[in-house]
């Protein structure tokens, strides 16, 4: 059987080891052994340790051919089978955005703008081969997705048409996307409606970063007898970007005294300088 050192790329890997066992799997050889540049490893002292091997999952945000948001799956092409989100191992050398975008590239062939980063994801038995841990990003992405690589097919779903069964935990991920967002865009249900709010004689009077914002605001108003209501909620911006881990939170009062409200505002003292 022929050797895999000429399927690597020059001064990235070095095959040369590899049980001929492995070969029977090459495309998963491939993508899944951890590799060191050529003589690294020979040069390298001390224990050798197992450890989980890195990878990225992409949520790539898209439009469907009716014209609806979805989201970009393959159907995998090699065990485990079934669709899944586009991604894979990352390669030495190799940060997690590129190998995103790579994987992207060569999974979807599209062109893939990264969003932010979403989570991680590390449960030993994510992936039945081996121990992973993925870093999901999500990402946007316009033109129609082609299979290539590691896929058979790809193709955008909206999230009513989105299969049950997802290889690995895909469909967990998916699932904890769909709670982050501030508004649903894959609900086919509707048509964007403007938000309402829970009571009709509610206005937004202002926004606000971060919980104790959001209360000094709150004990402002009220010490002037204007009544408040806090919503908070997980920000998901494209336009403007937020900063991960705040929350925004909005600020609610009587229709009857939103002008008020506002004039107020304008008396609210600016928060004291940090001291220097």
């Amino acid at each position: 059987m022929s050797s895999v050192e000429d399927k690597c790329p020059p001064g990235i890997a070095s095959w040369s080891r590899l049980p001929e066992s492995a070969l029977a799997n090459r495309p998963f050889v491939e993508k899944a052994v951890f590799r060191y540049p050529e003589g690294e490893a020979e040069d390298m002292a001390g224990p050798q340790y197992r450890n989980p091997f890195p990878t990225v999952d992409l949520i790539i945000e898209a439009v469907t051919p009716d014209g609806k948001p979805g989201i970009v799956l393959i159907n995998r092409k090699n065990p485990p089978f079934g669709w899944a989100l586009p991604g894979g191992f990352v390669d030495y050398g190799e940060t997690l955005e590129d190998a995103a975008r790579r994987e992207a590239r060569e999974e979807t062939s599209l062109e893939v703008e990264l969003i932010r980063q979403f989570h991680s994801y590390s449960d030993p038995a994510r992936d039945p081969r081996k121990h992973t841990i993925s870093t999901v990003f999500i990402g946007r992405a316009s033109g129609t997705p082609k299979a290539r690589d590691d896929a058979k097919e790809a193709r955008v779903f909206g999230r009513a048409t989105i299969p049950d069964a997802l290889a690995f935990d895909h469909r967990r991920i998916l699932d904890d996307y769909f709670a982050t967002l501030k508004e649903d865009p894959m609900d086919e249900t509707k048509d964007n409606p403007p938000e309402k709010e829970e009571s009709g004689d509610l206005k937004e009077v202002c926004r606000v970063f971060g919980p104790a914002e959001a209360e000094v605001v709150k004990n402002f108003l009220e010490s002037q007898g204007v009544s408040c209501l806090i919503r908070g909620q997980v920000p998901r911006f494209i336009y403007p970007v937020a900063v991960d881990g705040m929350a925004e939170f909005k600020v609610l009062v009587a229709e009857r005294d939103f002008e008020l409200a506002r004039e107020l505002l304008k008396e609210l003292p600016e928060p004291a300088d940090a001291e220097k």
